[in-house]
């Protein structure tokens, strides 16, 4: 069997110190590029890897970061564990995840198995309201909340600019003379008092951009056009799409809440025998990579997830090395990028945080 190779080896190959190779593996110490890189080259070589296990012995710390978000019976689920596990690993981090069913009781399910799981530090993506004003997030372990709802000021928060998005996209569509413009997501019962009232929530404050567009145009919103749906999911698009053209033959333009949604709409648009752009123009949310290939490609909102994972995966790093301020709130900027499924442009614009 084939020796392990040490951190002894290493220093020896590289002609340099214990205590170097340790500062190179730990990302401390001040020392000249070119020993740091001669370092790297050596581990390269040897074959070196961390022994996780000896170092969550001597440090307490496994190097390992977890996530909990939804299942990934929609894109954004998987699109930004991606990010988070790319961004982690520049980091020098692995990530364990765990799911919860999106149709369940949410982030509170998975609780109990995070304390099974080896990981320094957790980010929860909370997909609905946190009950007895977030005492959830009150665990023994570094965690940065994301998602679309309070953390009751309980943890470092990163979330999306969801009503100036929609509030920005919407008018995009207004302004190029769309004016039976429909909306496929909205809560149950909602009430625009409901929605400009609210504080937190995916559909709620995406609801809120739609109507602040119309309104600031001096333009009435048509709530026979507001679709609300259970959940953002493809098949709730198609039904969506049948609905409005069935009862409403002469829409012009789609805002879908989330690109899940507008898959389906899109689809289902296009099986009904209608063009789009030509007839109906869709937009989604979210920028997922099954956009650039749709058919159309779709037109949708970024919310720089690049930038959300960023900020998410180094404010729990900060917290597993000992940052103990105060709690931070992070809202990401956006881009709407414009494809083939509107008429408006392609060049994408963006908002910047």
């Amino acid at each position: 069997m084939r020796r392990r190779v040490t951190i002894k080896d290493v220093a020896k190959e590289a002609n340099v110190s214990i205590k170097t190779v340790s500062n190179v593996l730990n990302h401390s110490g001040s020392m000249r590029p070119e020993t740091r890189e001669r370092v790297k080259t050596a581990m390269t070589k040897l074959g070196y890897q961390i022994n996780m296990s000896a170092r969550s012995l001597k440090t307490g710390a496994t190097g390992i970061l977890g996530l909990g978000i939804f299942d990934f019976t929609q894109p954004f689920g998987a699109y930004l564990a991606d990010k988070v596990i790319e961004t982690a690993r520049e980091r020098k981090y692995g990530v364990v995840v765990s799911t919860y069913s999106s149709g369940g009781s949410g982030i509170r399910t998975i609780i109990d198995e995070t304390y099974h799981l080896a990981a320094d530090g957790w980010i929860f993506f909370v997909e609905r309201p946190l009950r007895d004003k977030g005492i959830l997030l009150s665990q023994t372990y570094p965690l940065v909340m994301t998602g679309d709802y309070r953390p009751y000021g309980k943890a470092d928060f990163v979330t999306m600019p969801n009503t100036e998005a929609e509030r920005f996209a919407t008018g995009r569509l207004l302004d190029a003379g769309c004016r039976r413009l429909a909306l496929v997501g909205a809560p149950a019962k909602y009430s625009r008092r409901s929605v400009f009232s609210a504080v937190e929530g995916t559909q709620e404050l995406r609801v809120k951009g739609y109507i602040q567009a119309f309104e600031e145009r001096g333009l009435e919103v048509d709530s026979s056009l507001i679709v609300s749906l259970p959940r953002l999911m493809t098949d709730e698009g198609i039904k969506a799409a049948d609905f409005l053209l069935d009862d409403h033959p002469d829409v012009d333009g789609i805002i879908c809440l989330n690109d899940a949604v507008a898959y389906g709409v899109m689809h289902q648009v296009q099986k009904r025998g209608r063009s789009i752009p030509e007839d109906i123009q869709v937009v989604g949310f979210d920028n997922t990579p099954e956009g650039s290939y749709s058919n159309p490609a779709l037109t949708t909102i970024d919310p720089l997830i690049d930038d959300y994972a960023r900020v998410a995966v180094s404010m729990l790093i900060e917290r597993i090395n000992g940052y103990a301020g105060p709690v931070r709130t992070y809202t990401t900027g956006f881009e709407l990028v414009e494809r083939d499924s509107t008429q408006v442009g392609k060049d994408a614009d963006k908002m910047t945080p």
